[in-house]
């Protein structure tokens, strides 16, 4: 048997890769690959070092360096309230009553137009006190609406979430203005991610947080729920990916419509379920102890005014539905509406005094109404009270 494989039949020559062996990657160009995909932190680099102060953007609600997610139902007034902690980001005052850190701001809008930012602007100026050019060149306002490229990235066909020139550009000029607060008005102009998948969630997010990294400031980016009662629409993921989420909302408990919250419902860097109460108020938002003594008093006057108004209505709406049988009368007798109100549960302890008085401003300004109908089986006219539906009220207001 032949001991010299040049002299087996069919012996393959050498490979190719064998004569280039030398080109071929090292163990040592293998782990120098693999260290800069996967970047190891020297712990003992650590000995004898005070670990850094974490940054804030606001200091407990919107950490540095991330991106911070802000819902709440519609009309409660987020766009509002961010473009106005953009403009106490700006000149480093307070908004309401926590101290932001100074620095430029920017507020891009997808769905407001500039003459909105305008009037909205000027509302948050004449609340701070503060004129226009008190913030040239310290922020910086941006309208999208109605523009049709406004995605900050796309989804390639491997699932993985691909940054747009929009958000390079975003970057970019924010980087050039040093622009360290970002306020992105809203996630559903700006993200082509399905808001179902886990995964398109994750790297939105995550695009979110270079850019607060790239700016070495603060992204909050706002958001729809899905339906009443849910805090963010889509994947969990929403509620997994980000550090800090904050809801806004109006109170279901309040009575009075102008009253707001912003509550802290995720944190990883301070404790959850801290809240921030305040009122909208002449097209601003501002805490009832920032109000001057005299406007204080109006105000508390007229949000009990308007939470008894309310309560009324609501006494009204159940009567009313429930049938001919349980209407009220505006007049005193047996059916006299403040009467007929004071013991329901919808009248949450308000006395006869404080119904009547609801019910004659709701007169004077149009919601109800007294209204005769015929009444078969009594043979006879009857006057009721009713609400006065909703598109009569705002032809007698204009």
């Amino acid at each position: 048997m032949p001991r010299d494989l040049a002299s087996v039949r069919n012996f393959a020559p050498v490979p190719d890769w064998w004569q280039h062996r030398g080109m071929l990657p090292t163990a040592e160009d293998e782990w120098r690959e693999a260290s800069r995909m996967l970047p190891l932190i020297d712990v003992a680099a650590w000995e004898g070092l005070e670990p850094p102060e974490r940054e804030w953007a606001l200091p407990g609600w919107i950490p540095y360096r991330q991106a911070t997610y802000l819902t709440g139902p519609g009309s409660a007034g987020k766009s509002l309230v961010t473009q106005q902690l953009a403009t106490c980001t700006a000149l480093g005052l307070p908004f309401l009553g926590v101290e932001p850190r100074k620095c430029n701001a920017m507020y891009l809008s997808c769905e407001d137009d500039a003459d909105e930012l305008h009037r909205r602007q000027a509302a948050i100026c004449k609340a701070l006190g503060v004129s226009m050019s008190d913030l040239a060149g310290k922020l910086h306002l941006v309208s999208l609406a109605g523009n049709l490229d406004t995605l900050l990235c796309s989804v390639d066909d491997a699932g993985r979430v691909v940054p747009t020139p929009r958000f390079e550009s975003i970057a970019a000029v924010a980087r050039q203005l040093d622009i360290r607060f970002l306020g992105l008005d809203n996630v559903a102009h700006l993200s082509a991610a399905n808001e179902n998948y886990r995964s398109e969630v994750a790297g939105f997010v995550g695009l979110l947080n270079s850019l607060a990294i790239r700016i070495d400031g603060s992204v909050l980016f706002l958001g729809h729920p899905n339906k009443a009662g849910d805090s963010f629409s889509g994947s969990t993921a929403w509620e997994n990916q980000v550090r800090s989420r904050l809801f806004m909302q109006v109170p279901d408990t309040s009575t009075d419509r102008d009253v707001r919250v912003l509550s802290r419902q995720k944190s990883n860097y301070a404790q959850n379920g801290e809240e921030l109460a305040f009122r909208w108020h002449q097209w601003a938002f501002i805490r009832d102890d920032d109000l001057p003594p005299d406007q204080r008093t109006e105000v508390a006057a007229v949000a009990l005014a308007n939470g008894d108004n309310a309560v009324f209505l609501a006494c009204l709406r159940q009567r009313t539905s429930e049938g001919e049988g349980r209407l009220v009368g505006p007049s005193p007798g047996p059916n006299y509406a403040p009467a007929q109100f004071e013991g329901m549960a919808q009248a949450k302890g308000l006395k006869r005094d404080r119904l009547r008085a609801a019910m004659e401003r709701l007169f004077a300004i149009g919601v109800v109404e007294a209204y005769t109908y015929r009444n078969t089986s009594k043979g006879r006219d009857v006057t009721v009270l009713r609400e006065v539906p909703s598109g009569d009220v705002d032809q007698r207001q204009h």
